[in-house]
């Protein structure tokens, strides 16, 4: 945790919320997350600029709305990390919701942002949306599932060999989910 300046949340619900500025913001966060070697997509294209980055950054943000938000850290005004919801239209899937895009920036490692998200995004999901379950992917062999787990999620299945990150290099897709019913108690 950091004794600098508190950390700040805020939910985006619309393209229209997300300025150029945030969007700009938003971009270098991925690109150098990626860079810094994250496994938050681009693999097979790094080191990645803000040309690669920004059509899927804008892809996402554009796809806000009813099903899809935005949840956005601050520190001192700075972007601290970001991730995204999309929940389910119809009685069949509207139970669960699913988290893309978990980075914190490199320079807000290790302050609370990411613990944060997790913690803000749970209850969201849970308290504003209704979700009773949330499902998240990550990357195989990047120790992410530990991360996870310290806030409730638990490892369902994984697809052997899903992610192909060089031509060398297959990874499995490991699933997880967080029962939202048991995730104020793990928060």
């Amino acid at each position: 945790m950091t004794d600098g300046p508190a950390l700040s949340l805020s939910w985006l619900t619309s393209p229209e919320a997300v300025p150029e500025g945030v969007r700009a913001e938003l971009t270098a966060c991925w690109r150098d997350v990626a860079n810094g070697g994250g496994a938050v997509g681009f693999a097979q294209q790094l080191p990645v600029t803000d040309d690669v980055v920004r059509p899927v950054l804008d892809e996402t943000v554009d796809a806000l709305g009813t099903h899809a938000r935005l949840l956005v850290a601050r520190r001192g005004g700075a972007l601290a990390g970001w991730l995204v919801l999309i929940t389910n239209a119809g009685p069949v899937l509207a139970h669960w919701g699913r988290v893309t895009r978990v980075q914190t920036a490199p320079a807000h490692r290790g302050t609370g942002a990411a613990r944060a998200l997790m913690r803000e995004v749970a209850r969201y999901a849970r308290d504003e949306q209704g979700v009773e379950l949330l499902r998240i992917e990550v990357r195989g062999g990047e120790g992410l599932e530990a991360f996870y787990e310290r806030f409730g999620w638990e490892v369902t299945g994984r697809w052997p060999g899903a992610l192909q990150i060089t031509p060398d290099d297959r990874r499995d897709e490991v699933l997880m989910s967080l029962a939202l019913t048991q995730a104020a108690a793990a928060s």
